[in-house]
């Protein structure tokens, strides 16, 4: 008998629970929400860039210049594919800079690594882009 109630307490409650229909409502304060609001704002204007360092490893101006900081460029990928290269112009210059690193002394060991290849490069402070994670 008392298997049979809780069995039937057990099928009442399930199909209560399926004829039930929930509908949540938050109720939060002003401010809560004003605050909410603006960091969706400030995620919407977020560019995927952050402070940084990278290695400029060729500054180029005059005429082909354009075509010797790609040759630049593409030697540095040909050695290391990984790593980003980014080829960037400012009036009269082009120049190629490599590498996302978070921090200065990041980018001074990978600096020491290239630095046979590249003996003019230095380390420049840059947006980079957010580091890839890989899983």
């Amino acid at each position: 008998m008392k298997y049979k109630v809780f069995l039937l307490t057990i099928c009442f409650l399930a199909c209560y629970g399926v004829a039930m229909q929930g509908q949540v409502v938050v109720n939060a304060p002003g401010q809560l929400t004003n605050l909410m609001s603006k960091h969706i704002a400030a995620n919407k204007l977020n560019t995927g860039k952050l402070q940084g360092f990278c290695i400029q490893i060729c500054f180029e101006s005059g005429s082909n210049s354009r075509e010797r900081a790609e040759k630049y460029r593409m030697q540095f990928l040909s050695k290391y594919p990984k790593c980003g290269a980014y080829l960037t112009f400012k009036e009269p210059n082009f120049r190629v800079r490599v590498g996302d690193f978070r921090t200065r002394s990041e980018a001074r060991g990978f600096r020491e690594k290239i630095l046979a290849e590249f003996p003019q490069s230095f380390v420049v402070k840059d947006e980079v882009r957010y580091p890839k994670y890989t899983y």
